[in-house]
């Protein structure tokens, strides 16, 4: 038995095997998802259809400008990444948020989202609650969404220690949480 894992013939008539197993099993997965029916967007989550919206064809509304952040808080710079992002009939922007002349900070990211957070909170910006929260105290403020009643602004920034602070600017229309 040993002596037949060992010759080549035995290897190529394996790998030629587990080809043709990865190749059939792709393409059953692939004639099923055709054979699916389209995932419909469900209705009524506290997101209003506007008159057009969800037709085919029709292109989502562009997300807003870094302009739509204001000035940043003293001492930091918003650079914008210049490139709208779209999934699920939704656009959004990423924002970095960068020294004043758009140096890398040396301060962690999760104090620098905070100082834009509460900049932007004094700035009439408001906080969005997830459905399973009562009260602002429910959730810590980076963790939770803010809005102008136009735009929404998330903190996008990698959980690790050392990533770069990053806001996801989106219109107001799309889903907070």
């Amino acid at each position: 038995m040993m002596a037949l894992l060992r010759s080549r013939r035995t290897l190529y008539v394996l790998v030629g095997l587990v080809v043709v197993g990865l190749v059939v099993s792709g393409a059953i997965g692939l004639f099923q998802s055709f054979n699916a029916p389209p995932v419909a967007n469900p209705g009524g989550q506290g997101q209003q259809e506007r008159p057009g919206q969800g037709q085919q064809g029709e292109q989502p509304d562009p997300p807003p400008d870094v302009g739509a952040l204001g000035s940043p808080p003293s001492g930091l710079s918003y650079v914008d990444q210049d490139e709208a992002h779209c999934a699920q009939g939704h656009c959004f922007r990423l924002i970095l948020v960068a020294g004043e002349d758009g140096e890398e900070l040396d301060t962690e990211t999760e104090e620098v989202i905070r100082s834009v957070y509460e900049h932007l909170l004094a700035n009439g910006w408001e906080q969005e609650l997830p459905p399973d929260a009562e009260s602002a105290d429910d959730i810590a403020l980076t963790d939770s969404v803010l809005t102008d009643g136009t735009t929404l602004v998330a903190d996008s920034s990698a959980p690790a220690a050392d990533a770069l602070p990053v806001l996801m600017l989106g219109n107001a229309g799309m889903p907070a949480y």
